[in-house]
């Protein structure tokens, strides 16, 4: 079935980075000669997927193929597999281990790539009818064994050489530099050619480089900070995750008697009373699960609400298991060097106002000789507790990008402690944007929920994932606040009839 797809002696080069801005990479990969790889949406429109694969069918030449990743596939997947026949797709990427839902694809009559990294998911995935691997360069030789064609993933220069020699029939350049530096000068020039000048220079420039960011003594490979999520959206598993690669991941002390680890007195299966509610040794444990999962790199930190009952108990706790930062707002977190004492904790109080920044400082300073190590202005497109009213939460004049400045001229009047801004920040191009009006980096909430490494349940992140921009409505927070979040039949229940009351 898919001897087609390896039937010409050419090298096959399989894209694999998604472009920047407007730049419709797919399409070039295609009339260049190489395998375009286009992306699913987690719950995509099985309408318009088609005509975007039929669109693309018309820019195929010479030996080009064009496929479909469906790693990032989480529901209607027959819907996708009828779009992909129709639009003559050539062949499909998954991976090994597949959801209940997808198995329906080891029945598809289509190539199927299957992505592996080690002999026990290339033995899976063979068992399964794979047509061919992708798999790291390093991996090449000892599984071409199982007689499959392989497709070598390259970071640099010498991986893609090294997959190559060992067998490979081709190989997946990760970035766009790679393609300058391969034995595929013919490939390169087309696809160049085919860009055009513009998106040329673009390609070969790349995404460029986001500098590093200092807190306190804390030296994290990208300015990039994971909100903390509760109950139970951030614990060990995406705080963990994110502090891996090189950035702050947050664990959240909301809820940790929910956590799978907690031994605490329930009632009407929920902890009862606040010592149950958010129990030290739960959090002791999942933090130090952070610690261990983050190899030593990035951050881990926990976000701690100064709404919540038992908040000094909650620091401490923090920093005796080991917390390298301590994000606190929902409030002003006046007390909180108090709580940390001469423990080397970097403190980041979230804020909303220039004001609310001065207030903090001139405590801190005043009573405990100390300043921020960095500070999040929070604006109102974030998640939750914002310290803003519900019509500020509208009006335009409250917007990140028009609070910034004056945060920021107050921060200069006490040091150069970093500015990370919250809310509304979803891509690179956020990233860019606000760092470009001043900010030292971002805090990303909603961004990291549709993770696999993301602690909560399957069905919450679908929620989120199925979310439109219309879901998206202003309510109220736990501790009385504004806050955003997506729409329910639940919360459409309440509003139309009387609350339900709750036993004693």
């Amino acid at each position: 079935m898919a001897e087609f797809l390896f039937a010409d002696d050419s090298t096959a080069v399989l894209q694999g980075w998604q472009a920047p801005g407007a730049l419709d990479l797919n399409a070039a990969f295609l009339r260049a000669g190489g395998w375009a790889l286009p992306r699913t949406e987690a719950f995509p429109d099985a309408t318009r997927l088609k005509e975007r694969l039929q669109e693309l069918a018309a820019s195929v030449r010479s030996n080009g193929k064009l496929g479909l990743d469906l790693r990032g596939l989480r529901g209607g997947t027959e819907g996708v597999l009828a779009a992909a026949r129709e639009a003559g797709v050539a062949f499909l990427l998954h991976t090994a281990d597949l959801s209940p839902a997808m198995q329906s694809l080891l029945g598809v009559n289509v190539p199927r790539m299957v992505a592996v990294e080690n002999e026990d998911e290339a033995n899976l995935a063979r068992a399964q009818g794979a047509s061919a691997f992708l798999a790291p360069a390093d991996k090449v030789q000892s599984l071409n064994h199982h007689g499959l064609p392989i497709l070598a993933i390259a970071e640099n220069s010498a991986q893609a050489r090294q997959g190559m020699e060992a067998g490979a029939f081709g190989f997946q350049p990760r970035s766009p530099a790679l393609l300058d530096e391969t034995s595929i000068p013919e490939f390169t020039s087309r696809l160049m050619y085919g860009l055009g000048e513009a998106n040329e220079m673009l390609l070969r420039k790349g995404p460029g480089t986001m500098p590093r960011l200092r807190i306190r003594n804390l030296d994290l490979s990208y300015p990039i900070q994971q909100g903390g999520m509760g109950v139970g959206v951030s614990w060990e598993g995406l705080a963990g995750a994110v502090a891996r690669e090189g950035c702050v991941g947050l664990v959240s002390a909301i809820g940790t008697g929910y956590h799978p680890s907690a031994r605490t007195a329930r009632r009407f299966g929920r902890p009862d009373g606040t010592m149950s509610l958010n129990p030290p040794a739960a959090l002791d444990t999942i933090l130090r699960a952070a610690l261990e999962r983050a190899e030593g790199h990035g951050a881990v930190g926990v976000n701690i609400l100064c709404a919540i009952e038992g908040y000094e108990a909650t620091v401490r706790a923090a920093v005796a298991s080991g917390a390298q930062m301590i994000v606190s707002g929902a409030g002003l977190p006046l007390a909180l060097p108090d709580y940390v004492g001469d423990a080397d904790v970097a403190l980041v109080p979230i804020v909303s106002s220039a004001r609310a920044l001065s207030v903090i400082c001139k405590q801190w300073q005043r009573k405990y000789n100390r300043l921020p190590d960095a500070v999040v202005l929070e604006g109102p497109e974030s998640g939750g507790h914002q310290g803003f009213s519900p019509e500020q939460c509208v009006d335009p004049a409250f917007t990140v990008e028009n609070l910034l400045p004056s945060v920021l001229a107050e921060r200069d009047k006490w040091g150069d402690f970093p500015v990370l801004v919250a809310g509304g920040v979803w891509d690179r191009a956020d990233i860019l944007r606000f760092m470009a009006l001043g900010a030292s980096g971002v805090q990303m909430g909603t961004r990291f929920i549709g993770t696999f490494e993301c602690d909560a349940h399957s069905n919450f992140k679908e929620t989120i994932l199925k979310a439109e921009a219309d879901d998206i409505v202003l309510m109220k927070s736990p501790v009385g606040m504004p806050a955003r979040g997506v729409r329910t039949a639940l919360q459409s229940r309440m509003k139309q009839a009387p609350r339900p009351r709750f036993a004693a």
